[in-house]
């Protein structure tokens, strides 16, 4: 079955970092019309986003998994979840001001993208681990995981095999 997560994520993870950066480079250049760019950016981050929570669950549900990943995948799917919503307050917040950065309190806005930001970062380094070190949803480390099972047995129980890095 086709996983759509990873080819959603990298568009949330892309357009919400760039959000932040045009947001901050805005007030630290004192250039305001970076603030649009800011603005769409994090418009289609939140969309996107979005997506990226819902086809994660989806994946989370569907796939097989190598065993010790579900700590680490528990992890990514509260920081994924705490993400969205981060981003989700600020483009309701950003929303409610006519796409502006808020005159009032923009340190707070400000302070709460960079939060969103390192969360985002926390939670696709998470994502990387769980895809490049478990194997989290590889079909080849799936057929592989099924055949050591097959494999297995044909031992005899006194003969117990042990994997290494």
């Amino acid at each position: 079955m086709l996983d759509f997560h990873p080819f959603v994520v990298h568009f949330a993870i892309a357009l919400l970092l760039v959000s932040v950066l045009f947001d901050v480079l805005s007030v630290t250049m004192e250039r305001p019309h970076l603030q649009t760019v800011g603005w769409w950016n994090l418009f289609l981050g939140f969309l996107a986003s979005l997506f990226a929570v819902i086809t994660g669950l989806y994946a989370k549900n569907s796939a097989i998994f190598t065993e010790g990943v579900f700590p680490l995948l528990t992890y990514h799917q509260y920081l994924g979840i705490a993400t969205a919503i981060v981003f989700t307050v600020l483009f309701v917040w950003r929303s409610s001001n006519q796409r502006a950065l808020p005159e009032r309190r923009r340190s707070w806005y400000l302070g709460g993208a960079v939060l969103g930001a390192i969360l985002l970062i926390a939670t696709g380094f998470i994502g990387g681990l769980l895809v490049f070190e478990h194997g989290a949803n590889v079909e080849e480390v799936q057929r592989l995981q099924q055949e050591v099972k097959e494999l297995h047995q044909y031992l005899p129980d006194s003969v117990t095999v042990e994997f290494s890095e």
